[in-house]
């Protein structure tokens, strides 16, 4: 992810959504969420689960031992960006890109199945349903970012 891209609103770190009883952060992708990025955030509407990075001084962060996810943000396609976010694109590239490939698995999976009836080898029926699972196991490892409408 190019760095350079950053406008440094400061717009990412007061609008951070958290779901604390499952304990996961969506502010880069549906990740866990771990105590020490806990610690660094106050609510701003606890009951939607929106908080802020208690280090954000005048759109800067001031935190010298920041955590990986700060420092690698965003590192998922599936980043939650603010309307003024520089990244959006690049970041729309490589969301595109994914769903680009499990559309692509999709369609195996729709070919595979529709022949393998006509296949009267076991051996090669068998080989058809492991790449038939092995793409639905793929395509389901995004179904929290809606692939199952992709």
């Amino acid at each position: 992810m190019n760095k350079d891209l950053c406008n440094q609103c400061g717009a990412c770190c007061q609008n951070i959504r958290l779901d604390l009883e499952n304990r996961i952060l969506y502010w880069d992708g549906k990740k866990t969420l771990d105590d020490e990025f806990l610690s660094m955030l106050y609510p701003i509407n606890a009951v939607d689960g929106i908080y802020a990075c208690k280090f954000l001084k005048n759109n800067l962060c001031t935190n010298l031992n920041k955590p990986e996810v700060c420092c690698m943000y965003p590192s998922s396609p599936f980043a939650e960006l603010p309307d003024s976010c520089d990244y959006r694109g690049e970041i729309f590239i490589l969301n595109e890109n994914i769903k680009h490939r499990i559309r692509k698995l999709k369609e195996e999976v729709i070919h595979y199945s529709a022949i393998i009836s006509t296949i009267s080898d076991k051996r090669e029926q068998n080989q058809l349903n492991k790449i038939i699972s092995a793409h639905k196991k793929i395509i389901d490892k995004y179904k929290d970012y809606g692939s199952e409408n992709w």
